[in-house]
């Protein structure tokens, strides 16, 4: 029995053209992305999960970053009202599969959301306030979960997890200098400083821990608490502004047997 579905798409013939603030946002190798993606797949698969392909989508840049069209909330789906015009008919091709497992909602105008500023955690769902997602849309949120919803300010980067993501037993891995982390300190921190940052970006199954390669550093500091770091080649995803959580919609096996 699979833990969990992963959802993805591999990265279409415009990927190279995705929104990008990075450096080297001109140079993505669609190949070597390619590759990389077969990596993730198989990294998701070896840890227990069913992956679930979403059709191609060559004409859409940033369609392989399925993570920012939804969220999944106790007994529903958020479907994302993105800020990026470009952005939004991923959210439709998105849609037509996540509503077999769950009933699906989304929020209206003028409220935008991306998926990547959503970190559920077991108490409380934290929404970065972030370049892509604003205030209407984390009150909207909260009207729909019963868990309470928290906002925190993006000061650097797009999402809140492209500076912190939840490890699981109140551990985040953090780049404090990228967000507003006052509403966190509740957490133990795994901190990452900022030439580090790309690591704060990082997938939990249970003792396992899916992360960027190139960080030995923090890689034994997850080592450290007990977890077992799984490395991944993620050059030409960083390069677009995509980390290891935007590559994958999760669905826990509760959920994609409840449909």
């Amino acid at each position: 029995m699979h833990a969990f579905t992963a959802l993805v798409r591999k990265p279409g013939l415009k990927f190279p053209q995705a929104l990008s603030e990075h450096p080297q946002k001109n140079n993505i190798d669609l190949a070597h992305a390619l590759r990389q993606h077969e990596g993730y797949v198989k990294a998701l698969q070896e840890v227990g999960g069913k992956v679930e392909h979403l059709p191609p989508k060559d004409h859409l840049p940033d369609a392989t970053f399925v993570e920012d069209t939804a969220v999944l909330l106790e007994d529903k789906i958020l479907l994302c009202p993105m800020k990026e015009p470009s952005r939004q008919e991923e959210v439709e091709s998105t849609a037509a599969v996540l509503k077999k497992y769950r009933d699906c909602v989304t929020l209206d105008s003028p409220a935008t959301l991306d998926g990547g500023d959503v970190m559920n955690t077991p108490d409380a769902i934290f929404v970065g306030l972030s370049k892509r997602t604003n205030l209407r849309a984390i009150q909207a949120l909260a009207k729909l979960t019963s868990k309470r919803v928290i906002p925190v300010a993006v000061t650097k980067g797009l999402h809140l997890k492209s500076a912190t993501t939840f490890l699981g037993n109140d551990l985040l891995i953090i780049d404090p200098s990228r967000v507003d982390s006052s509403n966190l300190k509740q957490f133990d921190w795994i901190e990452v400083t900022e030439s580090e940052s790309y690591a704060a970006n990082c997938l939990a199954f249970e003792d396992v821990v899916l992360m960027p390669a190139g960080f030995s550093s923090i890689s034994d500091k997850i080592r450290a608490h007990g977890l077992k770091p799984l490395e991944l080649e993620m050059s030409e995803f960083e390069k677009a502004d995509g980390s290891i959580t935007c590559l994958s919609l999760i669905i826990p096996r509760r959920a994609a047997a409840s449909r």
